[in-house]
């Protein structure tokens, strides 16, 4: 693997990882707000409505709990990929062109804007990332009725 390709990973992790912290700030503010808002819902004569209010704030809490936590299971499986691994088979951690995308073979985390392209991050337990898993530049592949040739393998 040259240093270039190397150079561009790791940008593109520190890119997904930056974006990982934000989901996860977004997520500990909402559990704040929710926490806020409940602990200062003040007991009235409509006591269905306080506990109602209650409720509602305890359910975005756990939501946000539960994005929380996703979000940093997501960031430890980044951090465990070896990106310095090289090799024509695509594996986990390989940045794969084809003829219509880009794909980063890594977690389940969606689509990512990275020096001007749409770069798909996709775990390779996915349909698209394990139908990718061992191929090499040159092969073809079709997935969703679409036909594909992958052109190059970081």
């Amino acid at each position: 693997m040259n240093k270039k390709s190397l150079l561009e990973k790791s940008q593109l992790v520190a890119l997904i990882k930056a974006a990982l912290l934000g989901r996860m700030a977004e997520a500990d503010a909402s559990i704040v707000s929710a926490k806020e808002a409940r602990d200062g819902d003040t007991k009235s004569s409509a006591g269905d409505k306080y506990e109602t209010g209650r409720e509602m704030m305890q359910m975005e809490m756990d939501k946000a709990a539960m994005q929380l936590q996703s979000a940093q299971k997501l960031l430890h499986e980044l951090e465990k990929i070896d990106l310095t691994k090289s090799g024509a088979d695509i594996t986990s951690g390989s940045l794969v062109t084809t003829s219509k995308e880009i794909f980063f073979v890594a977690i389940g985390f969606g689509k990512i804007l990275f020096e001007g392209n749409e770069v798909f991050v996709i775990s390779p337990a996915s349909p698209l990332g394990s139908n990718l898993l061992h191929k090499q530049a040159g092969s073809s592949f079709s997935f969703q009725g679409i036909d594909r040739k992958i052109l190059s393998v970081q």
